[in-house]
């Protein structure tokens, strides 16, 4: 069972060497991509990331490419969340700055097998991305339980205020008739519901 798991995390990384093996003779080649639930973010350079769950074994990929389709290229695709962590066809939410030329700062939101609001995030001191169960720096951490199934979620960063603020909205199973919005300021996680 061990092989099948690392085989399946090395899947993403022989699809880029395939690509570029493909396309060694001058002529573009088609990426393989087989996933469900995707979003994106990018930076005033261009540089894009693109994160979906693989439909075949359930990780979240991060698909980095230097542009636009029409003048980028891949870059690298890379398993970034285990499959142990995330529910089957999860949304994904990506929020980061639009003010920044690299990705200095790039959160992803998603739910974990028991629906639980869950984080991975770039660590700028660490020069990685950092999440899971453990991050104690993560939404992840407050135990914030969506409802199952649900299909909903956003994230956005609001870089008008100096601590970044972050939302992340979802339908709480604490409140399941509504949207309610994780909010992130400075560095403590709270939740609300949508109300007149």
């Amino acid at each position: 069972m061990l092989f099948v798991q690392k085989l399946f995390l090395a899947l993403p990384l022989f699809a880029t060497a395939l690509a570029s093996e493909l396309s060694a003779d001058g002529t573009d080649s088609v990426v393989p991509v087989s996933g469900s639930n995707m979003a994106a973010a990018l930076v005033t350079t261009g540089d894009t990331r693109i994160y979906y769950q693989d439909s075949n074994n359930g990780t979240v990929v991060q698909i980095a490419v230097s542009n636009a389709f029409t003048v980028g290229h891949l870059e690298n695709m890379v398993v970034v969340i285990p499959s142990d962590e995330v529910r089957y066809n999860t949304p994904i939410a990506v929020a980061a700055p639009g003010t920044q030329d690299s990705f200095t700062v790039l959160h992803i939101f998603f739910f974990s097998p028991d629906n639980v609001l869950s984080e991975y995030h770039w660590d700028p001191t660490a020069k990685a991305l950092v999440g899971g169960p453990a991050c104690t720096t993560c939404v992840t951490n407050e135990g914030f339980v969506g409802v199952a199934g649900s299909q909903m979620l956003y994230a956005m960063v609001n870089t008008a205020t100096s601590s970044g603020g972050l939302r992340v909205g979802f339908v709480s199973a604490s409140s399941p008739g509504t949207i309610s919005e994780a909010v992130k300021t400075g560095n403590s996680w709270s939740l609300a519901s949508l109300t007149t």
